[in-house]
Order: structure tokens, then C-alpha cells, then sequence
């Protein structure tokens, strides 16, 4: 077990990248409460698929539970609006507004957006396809659908919704995008081209989607069980945060698995972000896999559990209880872990590794201190 000394907001260096808030749309519900008590409970989230989407590969699902779009968002500008700028939006609202609609997080001109994606609406982008062989003319496809198939759609739809004019980026990045995107807020912000982030990932559930993934399956994998939702931060640096800090960003590192070795490059990913965080494996508290249902993703595991004391990789649940959430799936695991640990006053300065793993080869991994308030 870890014996971190305490390490409070205030004694730490000013340019340190903090948490100070976050907000996540999930299976477990469209609010940052019902996603921690979940976890907490470690829920199970899969539910028949409804019978609309037609015929999947597996007949259960993880999507956000009554997710209506316009009823959520209202109907202005809603009625062709795709599944992950829904996602995405209902997430910032989360973050940035109080049930009332109240704006409770100030924001000024150099407040960025970054959001890790997979490769946007594929259901979107399929349908436009299809509608251009199969509509009266080749050309005749909804025009109204077309800005939504634009990569970077999400991210841009919610700097509109609460007027954000700093720097706006998209990451396209799979299962690690969330952390490719702390990282690019980290750099942006450490070159002072940004105050604070709206900084997080998304992922939609589609019928595309999951036949998609059965066709990328290894033989002898199980059909996908897939999620979706989108979770989001609000990052500051340590100097000048409005809010009080619930997590340290000590350090993100990323990497390529070019050996075909998934667990050499997840030990190699994770024993440089401790390093470059002054921390020993036996100090991590709490350890969260992506727990991607492939060969990567139990080599992950593997090397987690190689590496780091056993009782850290028991104190978060399984993010196999979300299902698949692909892009929102490195986002989801660090909001699993403040959601653990704002319940957990033993938390306090203690340090939590975020790993994922992406089919591509794409490795990465986050060390955190935990700051946070208790409930």
C-alpha cells in the first residue's frame, strides 16, 4: 500500500496541470453523479439492444440510458444532429452549467476545446454514403447532415454552444484519445496559448459501429459488448485555478507498439510516466486499465499487474462493466477513479495511473495525484 505524504493544491508548482472539474454522459446516466455512483457500485450497464437498430453482432449494448437529443438540447438545430455532437454537448453543458442552465464556470477568450474522438460519426458518414448511390440522383443526399461528418464537428459545436474562442482541436486517436488530448491541452497551455481546457473524449454507439468492430475481431474473440458516452474535464494550471484542484496531472506519455508486443510497450509507457513523475510503482494507489476486450488489452493487464502493487488494480471496477467505449474510454477510466476517490478520504495525495491500448499499436498512460473533495 502506498505512503504518499498528503500533498496539498497549494504547495504545488504553479504550472502544474489540475483537474478542477468534470462532467460525464455514460451508460450509468448523463450526469457526473449517476456515472460515480455506478462505478461505485460497480453496475452493470448492458441492456438488449432495442429492435430498431436491426440486427447486431451481440444482443446487448451499453448506451446512455433515455438519451433524447431534443429534449436535452432542445429542438433548435437538433432534428439531424449526429449522436456524438449530442454526446459531446450535453457533456459540456454538464460541466459548464448548473441544472437551471446557469452558467457556473467562467470562461474567458483563451479557454480551448479539445475533444478525443475514433473517427467521428461513422454513422453519419455511412448514411451520406449510402444516400449517394441510393437517393434519386448520386448527388441528392441530405445536405443538412453534411457539416456533421466533418472530423472535428463535436469539438467545434460546443466552442459555439458557450462561446469558447481559444484554440479548438480534434483527436483522432481511438482508445488513448482521451489522454492524447490532456496531453495536447498540457502543451498548449505550457505555451501559454490557452488559460484552461475544456479537454475530454467521445464515442457514439451505431449499428454501423458495431459491425464495424465484429469485423476487426482477432479470431477467437467474443463479439463486441460496446458503449459509448463522452466525458469531459476542465483543466488550470495550479497558479491560477478558479477551482479547487481534484487531481494533479504528474505526467502523460505515449508510445507506438512497433514489436508487435503490446506488454513490453505498456511497461515501457508506464515506467517512463513514473519516472518523469518522481514516483515508484509501489507509491500508485490506484492503477485502471482500459480493459480493451483484445489481445492488446489483456497484455495491458498483464503488465499492470507485473509492475504495480495488486490491491491498486482492485480499487476502481472494471471498465468491462461500460462496455467497449472506445474513444471515451481513457476519459471515462480517470473520471472512474476521482469518482472512487471523492468517496474514499484515504485518497488524499495518493498517486492513480490511468493505461490504454488501441489496435493500431498506440499506447498511453497518465500518472495523477488525487487532491480531491469527499462526499
Amino acid at each position: 500500500m502506498s505512503t504518499a505524504a498528503v500533498t496539498p493544491a497549494a504547495s504545488l508548482p504553479p504550472e502544474t496541470l489540475v483537474i478542477t472539474g468534470w462532467s460525464a454522459v455514460s451508460p450509468h446516466g448523463v450526469t457526473r453523479q449517476a456515472f460515480a455512483a455506478g462505478v461505485r457500485g460497480g453496475a452493470k450497464t448492458a441492456v438488449k439492444a432495442d429492435a430498431a437498430l436491426g440486427t447486431l453482432p451481440s444482443p446487448n449494448v451499453c448506451t446512455v440510458p433515455d438519451f433524447d437529443i431534443p429534449g436535452l438540447l432542445g429542438p433548435t438545430g437538433t432534428a439531424k444532429m449526429d449522436r456524438l455532437t449530442a454526446l459531446a454537448l450535453v457533456a459540456s453543458d454538464g460541466l459548464l452549467l448548473d441544472a437551471e442552465g446557469n452558467r457556473v464556470v467562467r470562461t474567458d477568450e483563451a479557454t480551448g476545446v479539445v475533444l478525443g474522438i475514433s473517427m467521428g460519426s461513422l454513422e453519419n458518414m455511412t448514411d451520406l454514403l449510402r444516400q449517394s448511390y441510393t437517393n434519386a440522383l448520386p448527388f441528392h443526399v441530405d445536405a443538412g447532415r453534411i457539416p456533421f461528418g466533418s472530423l472535428n464537428h463535436a469539438a467545434g459545436a460546443c466552442a459555439i454552444r458557450h462561446d469558447l474562442k481559444g484554440p479548438n482541436t480534434t483527436v483522432a486517436g481511438g482508445r488513448v484519445s482521451g489522454l492524447l488530448a490532456l496531453n495536447y491541452a498540457r502543451r498548449l497551455m505550457s505555451q501559454g496559448r490557452a488559460t484552461k481546457y475544456l479537454v475530454g473524449s467521445a464515442e457514439e454507439f451505431s449499428a454501423i459501429h458495431a459491425w464495424f468492430e465484429y469485423t476487426a475481431l482477432a479470431a477467437g474473440d467474443p463479439s463486441p459488448l460496446l458503449g459509448e458516452g463522452c466525458g469531459l474535464f476542465l483543466v488550470e494550471h495550479a497558479g491560477a485555478a478558479e477551482r479547487p484542484a481534484l487531481a494533479a496531472v504528474l505526467s502523460i506519455e505515449s508510445g507506438i507498439d512497433i514489436d508487435d508486443d503490446p506488454r513490453a510497450a505498456v511497461t515501457g509507457c508506464v515506467r517512463r510516466a513514473l519516472n518523469r513523475a518522481g514516483v515508484t510503482p509501489d507509491e500508485v494507489w490506484a492503477a485502471v486499465p482500459c480493459a480493451a476486450p483484445t489481445a492488446a488489452g489483456r497484455a495491458e493487464s498483464e503488465a499492470l499487474a507485473a509492475l504495480l502493487p495488486a490491491d491498486a488494480l482492485t480499487r476502481v471496477p472494471s471498465m468491462e462493466l461500460l462496455g467497449d467505449t472506445s474513444a471515451a474510454s481513457a476519459s471515462f477510466q480517470i473520471q472512474a477513479v476521482l469518482g472512487v476517490a471523492e468517496a474514499d478520504p484515504t485518497s488524499s495525495g495518493r498517486i492513480a495511473l490511468v493505461s490504454a491500448v488501441d489496435r493500431d499499436g498506440a499506447v498511453a498512460c497518465a500518472v495523477l495525484r488525487l487532491l480531491g473533495e469527499h462526499a
